[in-house]
């Protein structure tokens, strides 16, 4: 009897090194918008991430797993983002990826569940995302709520007839489906036009809507909307413009040749959600990469993402582990009153992040915001 608990006492140890032995290291993996059109949304983000893995690994025990980080672009494109993953599971073998892009998000569903991988969207939180398998989690705004807040805007400053320009992908369509189901809610008329892909030239639609008398128009896109903006004011509308957070684009301003500033836009700075903690990280990036990102709110978002994350991660040798995906999972929907750079953050059952909540702002000048409302 003696030695079989010394047998058992040995396998029981044997058991402990290989699990300790087993993540030594894991590898996770970055997919945005490096190149082409809504860099804002792709390069700071991918720099919060590798400096909250860079703190990770400076600070971690020998027990703690080392993590590695591999990015990649995706252009904005779903096809890219896809070719992008398939690339980083080839590659490195990644067991948790962060997708930024909302179309690349649903474009890898069902490579997630057949190669065992989480996936994390640590910029865009809409209904669609919230409905895809389990092996997929929102750390960011909820995209209807956040855009709901120019609808109602718009009714309260009494317009009547408004148009809402879109670029034709998941997020910009939610956006403007958003506003027009307030503005439906208050009676107000409202029409939603779907723009092209690189389109530059929007006179044609702007001379219909000069036209049509509308008093409010949104722009719910990128850059090249700026060039709206600039025809919309040389063809005389003198109506009032609306946009989301991709308007701090430098390229944004640079198209609208200044006719930006004044825009009522949904916004997050460090303001809106743990001003010491966020003021933190920012000072900690620009000494890092020696700049501050334009946009703050994809790297704030980028870096809670990141952490809550790690948090996790590095607890992975504390106990066994026979199957990754599930045990991370179910680890992640443990998170609660998480004490972020953009707030106390949960993971909800349809592992939505709550706790992330957007303001009203109006374009002042170049890369400057003021604040309008809550």
């Amino acid at each position: 009897m003696r030695y079989f608990f010394i047998i058992i006492a040995l396998s029981t140890l044997l058991v402990s090194c290989d699990q300790s032995s087993t993540y030594q290291e894991i590898n996770i993996g970055y997919i945005g918008p490096l190149s082409t059109r809504a860099t804002d949304l792709g390069i700071a983000p991918s720099k919060a991430i590798q400096l909250a893995v860079e703190e990770y690994n400076q600070n971690k025990t020998e027990d703690q797993p080392l993590i590695n980080l591999f990015i990649e672009d995706d252009k904005w494109e779903k096809d890219e983002g896809i070719a992008a993953y398939r690339k980083l599971r080839d590659e490195h073998n990644v067991q948790v990826v962060f997708v930024s892009n909302s179309e690349g998000t649903v474009g890898i569903q069902e490579d997630l569940i057949k190669d065992k991988v989480i996936c994390i969207n640590p910029l865009n939180s809409d209904e669609l995302l919230s409905s895809l398998n389990v092996n997929t989690f929102k750390i960011a705004k909820r995209t209807e709520e956040a855009n709901s807040l120019i609808g109602i805007r718009i009714a309260e400053l009494d317009y009547k007839n408004v148009a809402i320009l879109h670029f034709p992908n998941d997020f910009m369509t939610r956006a403007a489906n958003a506003v027009n189901r307030i503005l439906d809610e208050y009676k107000v008329k409202n029409t939603i036009i779907p723009i092209q892909k690189g389109q530059t030239d929007y006179t044609e639609i702007l001379q219909r809507l000069k036209n049509d008398n509308v008093d409010a128009i949104v722009f719910f896109g990128y850059k090249n909307m700026g060039h709206g903006m600039k025809q919309a004011r040389d063809l005389g509308i003198e109506a009032p413009f609306f946009g989301s957070t991709t308007t701090l684009s430098p390229e944004f301003y640079d198209n609208s040749q200044g006719t930006i500033s004044g825009t009522e836009i949904t916004f997050f700075t460090p303001a809106d959600g743990n001003y010491i903690l966020a003021s933190e990280f920012l000072e900690k990036y620009r000494q890092r990469f020696n700049e501050t990102p334009m946009s703050a709110w994809p790297p704030l978002q980028a870096y809670d993402a990141a952490n809550m994350l790690l948090s996790q991660l590095k607890t992975i040798n504390e106990e066994p582990v026979e199957q990754f995906d599930i045990w991370l999972r179910k680890k992640l929907h443990m998170i609660d009153y998480y004490p972020g750079v953009c707030g106390n953050l949960s993971i909800g059952p349809d592992g939505s992040a709550n706790g992330i909540y957007f303001s009203l702002y109006r374009y002042a000048e170049k890369g400057q915001v003021i604040k309008v409302k809550r």
